[in-house]
C-alpha cells in the first residue's frame, strides 16, 4: 500500500461539538482525531465499541470515564476501554488527539 500524506486544517469538522472543532484522519485499521475546544466546550456521556486513547497536547481536559474525572493537562493521556460510558469538558481551550482502534466508520463523511 503506498503512503498517503495529509494536511491538517482541510477537513475540520465544526458543527460536532459546541464549542469544538475535530478532524478525523482514517487508517485501514484506526482513526485519529485532532481536535481543538473552547474553554467550557463539552462532549456529552456516550459510548462505543471502540478502544480510544486521549491525548492533551495544550490546556486542561476532564475526561470522565465509568463515572471517575481524569483531568487531562498537557502532555497527559487516558486510556479508554470499549463500550465504556466516557464525556469530556474543557476546564480552558485545550487541543490533543485522539485515537480510536478499529476505524470509527460512523465518522466517515
Amino acid at each position: 500500500m503506498a503512503a498517503k500524506k495529509y494536511r491538517s486544517g482541510t477537513s475540520v469538522i465544526a458543527d460536532m461539538f459546541p464549542k469544538g472543532q475535530v478532524e478525523f484522519l482514517h487508517g485501514d485499521s484506526m482513526t485519529v482525531t485532532l481536535w481543538q475546544f473552547e474553554q467550557g466546550g463539552d462532549v456529552p456521556s456516550h459510548r462505543h465499541p471502540h478502544e480510544q486513547i486521549v491525548h492533551c497536547l495544550e490546556g486542561i481536559f476532564e475526561v470522565t470515564v465509568d463515572g471517575e474525572a481524569v483531568v487531562l493537562e498537557s502532555g497527559d493521556s487516558v486510556i479508554i476501554p470499549g463500550g465504556v460510558e466516557h464525556a469530556a469538558h474543557a476546564r480552558t481551550a485545550a487541543r490533543g488527539i485522539d485515537v480510536f482502534h478499529p476505524v470509527r466508520e460512523d465518522y466517515r463523511r
